[in-house]
Parts: structure tokens; sequence; C-alpha cells
């Protein structure tokens, strides 16, 4: 339904072609409960951010209802609703075997689907509860994180915590982390830095590049540090439009694309809902509906691609 009608909606009606979903976002809601509770209120919960939401009414709120005495032990969202997430079809080649993985559906302008939409859409703005990671069981894991200045704080949000602790849920026991930010200093960074994590995550203080000429240039460190069979999630999120598009196309054409498992990118274009929040970052030649286009063919490629906030 987005994909056919997104060209139409992006135009300053998403918001008010989601009122007219209800059915299907209290359905999205539903599958993203991270914990249940002894009533019909259950918690949705990215690390950063706890909501409350009734899975009968579909109300939201910050606060823990007063009626909730009993809450569940936090989970991964494990959904299975095939009328309102997307999936992978893995085939096994030696039995036959063809198995589903889910994932987030292109919808709304690719954050939560009601960030800034509806009298709770300022609640959802930043929250990421609606990215579904896959699995990295039996793998070692590796995490490329292009714009993360701290273990536990940022602009929309931290990154590399969400990532230990939302991911963990999910089975990810990460191997290392790596880090790029061209603002802050190591010492700065690493004073943000767990002991626990001290010896996994290295950081650096430089600006990505857009090609391999120049270092450094991340699916360049990746071909050359990650093994054939670990897991690789690589998150791009720079507020440089230009050079994040320039990565992404070369990814499309890149003959060692499948030597990463997840993209997270938080693509800046034209986008209405997100204008007041993005300024001068956005990339006003291009549209929500070239974000879908992106984020599809990297799907196609077998890439679990994820926007990000």
């Amino acid at each position: 339904m987005w994909l056919e009608n997104i060209d139409a909606w992006q135009l300053g009606r998403i918001c008010e072609a989601l009122d007219e979903q209800q059915s299907q976002v209290r359905a999205f809601l539903k599958d993203t409960c991270s914990a249940l509770t002894d009533t019909p209120w259950c918690l949705i919960d990215d690390s950063v951010h706890q909501l409350w939401y009734h899975t009968l009414d579909g109300r939201v709120q910050a606060s823990k209802p007063r009626t909730v005495k009993r809450v569940s032990e936090i989970r991964p969202v494990s959904p299975s609703d095939a009328r309102i997430w997307s999936w992978f079809e893995r085939k096994n080649l030696d039995t036959g075997e063809v198995t589903r993985e889910f994932i987030e559906p292109l919808v709304s302008h690719l954050r939560h689907p009601l960030a800034e939409c509806g009298k709770f859409g300022g609640m959802f703005l930043v929250d990421r509860s609606y990215v579904l990671p896959g699995s990295a069981a039996n793998k070692s894991s590796y995490l490329f994180d292009a714009g993360a200045s701290s273990w536990s704080a940022g602009y929309g949000g931290p990154s590399l915590s969400y990532f230990a602790e939302v991911w963990k849920r999910h089975g990810f026991e990460w191997t290392r982390m790596e880090a790029w930010e061209g603002s802050t200093t190591p010492e700065t960074f690493y004073a943000t830095l767990p002991n626990a994590w001290k010896a996994k995550v290295e950081y650096h203080q430089q600006w990505i590049s857009t090609s391999p000429s120049k270092r450094p240039f991340v699916p360049s460190v990746i071909a050359e540090k990650i093994p054939q069979d670990a897991y690789v999630v690589f998150k791009l999120d720079i507020d440089a439009p230009a050079v994040e598009t320039a990565i992404v196309d070369y990814l499309l054409a890149w003959n060692e694309l499948g030597k990463i498992d997840e993209f997270l990118w938080e693509h800046h274009v034209d986008n209405y809902l997100m204008a007041p929040s993005w300024g001068k970052f956005q990339d006003m030649s291009m549209s929500i509906a070239d974000s879908y286009h992106y984020f599809l063919k990297l799907r196609q490629h077998g890439v679990r691609a994820h926007s990000w906030v």
C-alpha cells in the first residue's frame, strides 16, 4: 500500500493516510510490545524511551499506568503478522525448506510510523522500537557505527548503548564495535564508555570518506577486517547527505555487499514532517519516495536495511 501511494502521500498527506489505517497501526504497535502486564497495557521499550500502550483502545502514555501491578520481563520483539510486517524468504538449498525472516515495513516517513503524526506523534519522534533486528545466533557479530560520539548520548538518542542493550535481546553478543565521528576527541569518547566495553570498542576521531580512494571508507574497512562468516551491522548517520548517499550508491554496486547483513541509515531528504528538526541537513533533491526505493533495493540485495532516527 505504501509503496504504491508514497509519491502522493509524501506531499503533506502521510498523517492523514495513517488516520485511515488505524487497524494496521494498532496491530503494529501491539507487535512492538517489549513486555506484557496484568492489564491490556503493554510496555514499548527501546532502551532509551519507555512508552505504555493500551492494546484495546490505542492510548499511549509515558508514565506507568496506575492499574498495572505486574510487568513481565522485557523480551525481543518477534512479530509474525504478514499483513503488517515485511519479510525475507530464505531457502535451505539442501532441504528446499523456505523460512521467513520478518522486518519492519517501509511505511510512513521511515521512522516510527506515528512519529510527528496524531496526538502521540511527539512521543515517537526518536523512538526506535520499530526497528526489528535479525539474528546473529552462533556467529561473531561486528558493529560499524559512522556517527557515534558517545556511548550513551546523542541528538536522536545514543546508538552504541542501544545496540548493546536492545540487540542483545535478539541474541547479539557483540564481538567488536568500531565508531567514527570527526569532532569528538578520543578522550571525551572513551570517558563515556563503560569498563565492560573498553576491550570491545574502538573509536576514531575522523570524518568518513565517500570512496575507497580515501580513508576511512567504511565498506573497505569491513572488507579488510571481517571474516567471511561474521555478522556485520553498519549504521550510517553523519548528517552529511551527499557523503551518505555516495556511500549507499557505492554499496548498491559493490560486489562485496554480501558482507553486510544489516544496514541502518537516516536518509535526510525533502521530508515535510522532519523539516523542523533536520533544517540544513536535508537533501532537497530527494524525496521520501526516493528513500523507499533505496531501502527496497538494499533489501532486494539481501541486506536487512532499516531507516534510522
